[in-house]
């Protein structure tokens, strides 16, 4: 299956997780391809049935660019495609960027392949634990396909 784990990062933190899901993806035999938000464009998400999207949480939500691009993509999508959320957030957050893509998405009518997930930053770092947390989820994703 083609997977596209497309992310928008401003330390770096949500780019790792991202990379680190791709991988599992690709060690379980699937195609994937892993963007930067900055370097995409709606075309990226023509024809592939999964989206893995990471994103930071600012104020929040994700970053404007990066929720202006997902919701376009998701216009012209439909019901035809599956998604995963997660974002990297600080600890006890009420709500931030995976929820809201989230409903967003699902407002849209694509379907969510599971809840939306979080990694944990503490000041501009992860916090200890969650590469393997990441990698976790990679087997996950790929085991639901």
């Amino acid at each position: 299956m083609h997977i596209l784990v497309i992310y928008d990062t401003k330390y770096g933190n949500t780019e790792r997780m991202s990379q680190l899901i791709a991988d599992e993806l690709s060690a379980s035999g699937h195609e994937v391809s892993c963007r930067r938000q900055s370097v995409s464009g709606e075309e990226d998400f023509v024809g592939v049935p999964l989206w893995v999207i990471g994103s930071p949480t600012h104020w929040g939500r994700a970053p404007f660019r990066f929720n202006t691009l997902l919701r376009n993509a998701a216009k012209d999508a439909g019901s035809d495609h599956d998604f995963v959320a997660f974002d990297t957030r600080y600890e006890n957050m009420h709500s931030g960027a995976a929820d809201k893509t989230h409903r967003m998405l699902v407002k849209a009518g694509m379907r969510p392949l599971m809840a939306p997930q979080h990694f944990v930053v503490e000041g501009s770092e992860l916090r200890q634990g969650e590469d393997e947390k990441a990698r976790q989820l990679g087997r996950t994703i790929a085991s639901l396909l």
